[in-house]
C-alpha cells in the first residue's frame, strides 16, 4: 500500500543531542529526518517529535530542533511512546491513520513506536535510512523485526515521491531540492 500524504503523519524519535553522536551514520540519519520534516511541512503532514528523558540525554539536535514546532515536541519516559497516554491522545488527535517513523536508536524507542502505533491500528512505516543505531547490527535486526510485524520498510526518497504523488504541482521542485540535499 501507498503512503497517502492527507492519511500520513511524521514522527521523529529521539534525534537528540547526547544519543545521536554515538549511533552509527548519525550523520545521514540527521539529514534525512530533517529532509523529511522539511517535505511534510511543505505538503501540510503533521510532524511530532519525541524526546526521551531531555533533561538527562538532551534535547533534539540542532538541526532537528531547528524545524520544530515547539508544540509539536512530545516528552516522554518509556522507551515506546505510545504507552504515554499523552502522545497517544496528541496523535489520535491527528486523525490520521498512516504512521511514519524514524529516528534512534532503530533497534529502541523507534521500533518501539512502531510496533506500538501498529498495535494500535495504525498503518506505520519505518524509514530505514532516517533511522539509526550504535551498532549496525542491531539496525538490521530491528528493520527484520519491524518486517516479520508487518510495518512497512521504506527509504526517505519512497516516502517523499508517494507523499508528492506527481511531479505536475508547485511543490515538485522545492521537494526536488530536498531529495538532493541528502
Amino acid at each position: 500500500m501507498r503512503l497517502i500524504a492527507e492519511h500520513s503523519f511524521f514522527l521523529v524519535v529521539d534525534v537528540q543531542a547526547h544519543l545521536a553522536p554515538h549511533v552509527s551514520g548519525s550523520g545521514e540519519v540527521v539529514a534525512k529526518c530533517a529532509a523529511l520534516m522539511r517535505a511534510a511541512r511543505l505538503l501540510q503532514i503533521p510532524v511530532r517529535v519525541t524526546e526521551h528523558c531531555a533533561d538527562r540525554i538532551g534535547g533534539s539536535v540542532p538541526d532537528i530542533e531547528a524545524l520544530i514546532d515547539p508544540r509539536d515536541v512530545l516528552s516522554k519516559t518509556h522507551f515506546c511512546c505510545t504507552d504515554e497516554a499523552h502522545i497517544t491522545d496528541n496523535l489520535r488527535a491527528l486523525g490520521r491513520k498512516h504512521a511514519v517513523v524514524a529516528g534512534m536508536e532503530a533497534h529502541v524507542c523507534a521500533m518501539q513506536a512502531a510496533l506500538g502505533l501498529a498495535e494500535q491500528g495504525y498503518r506505520c512505516s519505518f524509514v530505514q535510512d532516517a533511522a539509526g543505531s550504535r551498532r549496525p547490527s542491531d539496525h538490521a535486526a530491528a528493520i527484520e523485526r519491524m518486517r516479520m510485524s508487518n510495518v512497512q520498510i521504506v527509504t526517505t526518497e519512497m516516502v517523499i515521491f508517494e507523499w508528492l504523488k506527481r511531479a505536475d504541482v508547485p511543490e515538485f521542485r522545492e521537494l526536488l531540492k530536498i531529495v538532493k540535499s541528502f
